[in-house]
This record gives structure tokens, sequence and C-alpha cells, in this order.
């Protein structure tokens, strides 16, 4: 946080846009619109809708309190996250000072202190997710199949969508594990199942009635589809960023990897590590095909952090026992050496994303959050803007935003399915139709926009960045739009054109 302070100029902030997007839901729902980013329109533009509902109750005292409470309940989930993985590596067996171990080299993991720090739902779907796997170990323990992780499976699919995952690993693994004692355990597996269905089903049935998809409308808009082969770019870039999170894990992580698929092949699987192995290993794969974003420094994959640990500390620590069982003379200095090595690395990589944390909330309080401060000021009377990042500036203005990347405004994506020209003019139709006079976007993202109507536009603002980290582009602009040099009489396929 100092070095936020520092970076950012003397100011506190939140280092996604994202961020101030949820506070829009949050708000809303205080309010009593639930779901809605403009009153009056209800839409699955959040993949949280758990994190709303937490993210609501300082609205329904003071705006002016979400900034330092979000903050608070990211850091407290955060570590309340960590006291559990410490319970959870003493029951899947570590000593104290390994589970100690495990639990120092997460605290320093630098994205996850980003997380932590960020305001968004990562930590808390972090703190589920441990929960989760230390009751799937009671499980294995007493052989007794418990409605306690339904129930958490049920909270954590509100908290982010990679659960659906999740959760049918869990039910495939307890199959597994409870396929010599079914009579006692299935009808409780069954009703596990139907009480995390219970949990789990509501938001995709609001999707589904809001948009005619299950899924919310940042998946159609950040992905749009799913692939037929996993996306090497996304594997890459995600090797790069665990492996920047801390090179000595990385390498630990790749021969435990090595070693689980040979456990396999031997069937001499470590049952309590079945589960967390499956779940390191099928997230980044699973993504790769149906949702490959390594963006935001590949948040998605952070709540993988605690168990890749976990993992890599495991093998550690079978080396240290081989390198003791053969008496080696240097069997005391190896040991302190990687355990050094490993704590090394961690501290590094925490003193890394403390300077992306500044960067990055610098980037946001200077671009958004200027470009918010003139809006209000200087065009206080307009009722509605066209805008492709959504959050800071909606929460600020108050005003009706048309969303023209789509994540609030499904209708965008229709237009987006036509070509180019019929997708433009329906897109000019869309904003003239709600009040938009003026569009706060990025060009690069307009190609063909700025190519063929950039005359019908005038720059009134910008805001541009010494150093972009984490924004869409270098340089926001405000464009008035002059609806009379835009031929909106074009005739579009399966639209009314008045």
């Amino acid at each position: 946080m100092v070095t936020e302070y520092t970076i950012a100029g003397g100011s506190f902030g939140l280092p996604l846009d994202d961020v101030w997007i949820h506070f829009r839901f949050a708000e809303n729902f205080a309010h009593g619109y639930f779901y809605q980013y403009n009153p009056g329109e209800p839409t699955p533009g959040t993949t949280s809708p758990l994190w709303v509902i937490v993210l609501a109750v300082p609205f329904l005292f003071s705006q002016n309190l979400i900034l330092p409470y979000a903050l608070f309940v990211s850091s407290l989930f955060f570590l309340l996250a960590l006291i559990q993985l410490y319970k959870l590596c003493v029951k899947l067996g570590f000593d104290g000072v390994t589970s100690l171990l495990i639990t120092l080299v997460t605290m320093a993991a630098g994205r996850l202190l980003w997380s932590s720090l960020s305001g968004m739902e990562i930590t808390l779907f972090v703190l589920l997710s441990v929960l989760i796997f230390s009751s799937h170990l009671n499980e294995i323990t007493t052989g007794k199949v418990s409605l306690l992780t339904g129930l958490l499976l049920g909270f954590a699919a509100n908290t982010r969508p990679e659960t659906y995952l999740l959760a049918g690993l869990y039910y495939l693994t307890s199959l597994f594990f409870i396929r010599t004692k079914l009579k006692g355990n299935f009808p409780k597996l069954i009703l596990s199942g139907v009480v995390f269905l219970i949990l789990m089903l509501p938001y995709p049935l609001f999707s589904y009635i809001h948009t005619g998809g299950f899924l919310p409308n940042t998946y159609e808009g950040q992905v749009g589809a799913a692939q037929y082969l996993p996306s090497f770019d996304f594997i890459n870039a995600t090797a790069r960023m665990f492996a920047k999170d801390n090179f000595i894990i990385f390498i630990l992580w790749g021969l435990s990897t090595i070693y689980f698929i040979y456990s396999i092949f031997k069937k001499k699987i470590d049952g309590n590590f079945l589960l967390i192995n499956l779940w390191i290993l099928m997230l980044p794969l699973v993504s790769s095909i149906v949702a490959p974003n390594w963006r935001h420094h590949g948040r998605y994959l952070i709540p993988l952090i605690p168990f890749i640990n976990i993992s890599a500390i495991y093998i550690l620590r079978k080396l240290h026992a081989i390198y003791e069982a053969k008496g080696y003379k240097r069997y005391t200095l190896f040991r302190k050496g990687t355990i050094a090595l490993v704590l090394i690395a961690s501290i590094n990589s925490a003193v890394l994303y403390a300077g992306v944390l500044g960067w990055n909330v610098e980037n946001i309080n200077n671009q958004q959050g200027k470009i918010s401060a003139w809006l209000k000021e200087n065009l206080p009377g307009e009722t509605a803007f066209g805008m492709n990042d959504i959050g800071y500036i909606t929460f600020v203005t108050k005003k009706y935003v048309v969303d023209m990347a789509g994540l609030v405004t499904p209708e965008v994506f229709g237009f987006q399915k036509m070509s180019y020209e019929d997708g433009t003019i329906a897109l000019f139709k869309f904003l003239k139709a709600k009040g938009v006079n003026y569009i706060i976007i990025y060009p690069g993202w307009f190609g063909y926009i700025m190519d063929h109507y950039s005359g019908a536009f005038t720059q009134v603002h910008s805001q541009r960045l010494e150093k972009n980290t984490i924004c869409g582009g270098i340089e926001m602009m405000v464009y008035k739009v002059d609806w009379d040099k835009i031929d909106l009489n074009k005739s579009i396929p399966g639209q009314n054109t008045k």
C-alpha cells in the first residue's frame, strides 16, 4: 500500500476498471435494482453475483465507504484463506513447519497480494476453494460424504464460474472414493449435488431469461465461443506468469505433475492429493479451450496459486526424504538451501507486484478517474454516454451507459455479428435512440468506425497515460457525435429502420 500510494501520486485506488463495474452493480443492488447496471434493465453483466451482494453492504449507509470497505473485505478473505490453508496442509499430512512454509510462500505470492488489494472476488474464491478441499479431505478421512461440500460449492459457483469445473471434478472424485461404500454414501452425494444445483442455478436462469444464454454477458464479450484445440498463446502466457510468480515453485510444480502422472500409471495415487492435482491441471487446460483469457495478470487462474504451492512443496518434501534416506553428507545444506530459495523467490514476487499494483492504480486513477471528473464538471446535462470502459466513469457520473463492448448492453453482440457497415449503422441507431451525444472510447478498439466515420466525431477531451500497465489503451478519447453527419436511414437486414 505504501508503494501504491507513492506511485499513484499520493492516492489510493483500485487496479482494475472491472472493480468499479462491481461497485455500480452493488450500488444498484442495495437500492433494489437487482443485477441492473442501468436501473430498470436487468442484465447478467457480472460473473460474480455473490460478490455484488458482498459489496452492496456499504451502499446501505454511504457510497463513500465503498473503497475502504472493498479493500478491507478482499484483504480479510485473503487472511482467512491463509489461516484455512495452514489447517488444510496439516490435514494433508504436512508437519507444522512445512505447513507454515506453504502458507508463507502463498502469503508472499505477488499476484495473490495484488488480488488482496484489488477489491475483486478473487480472494473470496480462494477461501471457498480451500474450504472445499478441506471438507473433501474430511470426507476421505471419515469415509462419509458431507452436505457441507455441496453448500460450499454452491457459494463458490456464485463467486466464480470456474467452480462448475471444480464441482464436476469433485463429484467424479467422490464417486471414485465411495465406490466400495455406495449404499450409505450415494444418497448423500446425490443430495449434495441437489444442494449445489439449488444454489448454482438461479443466476444461469436469470441469464437465460434476459439474454437467451446460460452464461453471463462477459463470456460472449471476452471469449465468444469455445475452440476445438487449446490456445497455445494462452498456455504460453500462463506458464510465463506462474514462472514469474516463483520460478523455483514453478519447476517443482512441473516435477510434481510428472510424478502425479507417473503415479496414475503405477496405480499408486495419493488419494489426499488427487482432487488438488486434477484441479491445477484441468483448469488451465479447460480454460485454454473454452476461455483462453490471460488479461489482468491472469486473474482467472490466480486462485490456483495456493494449490500449486501445496503440490510443489509436496514434491520438495519427497526430494528431501530421498536425500535424507540415502545419507548424503550435505543433506542439511540441501534442505535449508532449497527452502531459502523458495522463500527468496516469494519475496521477490511480492516486491515486483507491489510496483505492478501501484502502476495499475495510477493508470485507472489518471485515465478513467480524471475523465470521470471532467465529464461530471463539463457535461452535467447529458443523460447518457457511450463507452467501452464502463466502470469508474459510470459509477462517478451516474449516467445511463451504452456499453459499446456489450458487457452490460448485450444488444451490441447482435450488432457485432453483422457485417462491419450494417453493424456500425445498427450501433449508431442504438446510441442515438438512447440519447447518446458523446462517446468515450479507445479509438483502436473501433477501427472500422474510426476509418469510415471519424468525420462525425469531434474530440473534446482525452486522457493519455505516461505508462500504460492495465488499461485498454494508452489514451482514452471523449468525442462529441454530430448525428447530422451520419446517415441512419440505411436499411439493416432484420431491423425496423424507423
